[in-house]
């Protein structure tokens, strides 16, 4: 079974980038290992296909692996000796990936075109993720004009051809980066979860918030890049406040002690310090405060007066100057109210003209002379 492995294509190509490699967990790398070889042997034992198909493909994989790893690669514009490595490592996981493609399964022949592919996805992924986190990029540089201006390529000895046409050359090794070729391949390694391995890895089995999964991989791993951006930022931004909080607590304490000191030399005790310190106004220790331009009057709003007196006693103070508040107070304490007296009753009242007859119709003419002669006695 060693023997096996040892000369199995996949294997070997996994050998020459864990050997160039030195960023990729290594728990990763014994899955990765671990995949491949389970992959190879389901697909030794396959029965539907034939041992002569089999030899051939194993062949035809062999001189693949061999090219990719021993041919050069050349990127058009210059880039830094750096990046060159970095696009070579990112070069032989692209044709590793290749391989376990079900297409490549399908049709062997297609597995350049297919690495060739996963390359152009990969640097796409990588230059929108640099467009949205650098704000100095243009805004018309999207997805259609990384499409447009990435080529991937053969040339006529087999090698690989990578052009960046419109692209600044001073942006490529500012995109293409350690980091970022790291979080790549741990995105699209073999059997993994994608851009949830990804985030369990970078920020430590925590989610990232307003972040949604889904879409072209290279749109997918630009928005995770962005978000955790903005996740570091935010860090860093907490950080910063809790080092200004704790300078202003320690100058704070360090003043306060030294004005303790100061009062104990002047002879105060500790219990009239701690009573001084409690009762005192801090605000007065305000250097230039506003004075107020008008004296504030504490007025409430819209006062409701509890009956009409109050009112015009309160009236007649705004408009006489010499009735204070005091005078107004008084005024209300002393007032008594008003009782409502009682009519008079008729018997009581002596000054009540006296009723006159009453007429009737059988009254005669002599009992009205009677009468009269009684009113003049």
């Amino acid at each position: 079974m060693a023997s096996k492995e040892l000369t199995s294509p996949e294997i070997l190509l996994l050998d020459k980038l864990e050997e160039i490699d030195t960023s990729l967990p290594v728990t990763l790398w014994e899955q990765m290992r671990t995949d491949v070889t389970m992959a190879a042997a389901v697909e030794e034992a396959d029965i539907r296909t034939l041992p002569a198909v089999k030899q051939r493909k194993k062949m035809f994989l062999r001189d693949f692996v061999e090219k990719a790893v021993n041919h050069p690669i050349h990127v058009y514009p210059d880039v830094p000796e750096g990046t060159i490595r970095q696009l070579y490592r990112l070069h032989l996981f692209c044709c590793q990936r290749a391989i376990h493609n079900i297409e490549v399964k399908r049709n062997p022949f297609q597995l350049g075109f297919v690495a060739l592919r996963e390359m152009k996805t990969a640097l796409m992924g990588m230059l929108i993720s640099y467009r949205l986190i650098d704000p100095s990029c243009p805004y018309s540089w999207n997805h259609q004009f990384f499409e447009m201006n990435i080529i991937t390529d053969k040339n006529a000895d087999g090698d690989t051809v990578i052009k960046f046409n419109r692209i600044p050359p001073q942006i490529i090794p500012l995109a293409i980066t350690e980091e970022l070729v790291t979080d790549w391949l741990i995105y699209r390694a073999y059997d993994n979860n994608g851009i949830r391995t990804l985030m369990d890895y970078k920020n430590n089995l925590l989610t990232l918030p307003d972040y949604q999964r889904g879409g072209a991989p290279e749109n997918e791993f630009s928005r995770f890049e962005r978000k955790m951006q903005e996740q570091r930022n935010r860090d860093e931004r907490h950080k910063n406040q809790e080092l200004d909080l704790e300078f202003r607590k320690t100058l704070v304490r360090n003043v306060a002690q030294q004005t303790a000191n100061e009062m104990l030399n002047s002879g105060l005790s500790a219990s009239e310090i701690l009573e001084q310190a409690f009762k005192a106004d801090l605000s007065s220790l305000v250097v230039n405060k506003p004075q107020p331009r008008y004296n504030e009057m504490n007025y409430n709003s819209f006062p409701k007066p509890q009956n009409y007196q109050e009112t015009n006693a309160r009236i007649a103070s705004q408009n006489k100057p010499w009735l204070d508040s005091v005078a107004e107070q008084e005024y209300i304490e002393n007032r008594q109210p008003q009782k409502l007296q009682a009519l008079p009753s008729p018997e009581n009242n002596k000054h009540t003209k006296p009723k006159k007859p009453i007429k009737h119709e059988d009254t005669s003419m002599v009992d009205e002379m009677i009468a009269k002669f009684l009113d003049e006695d």
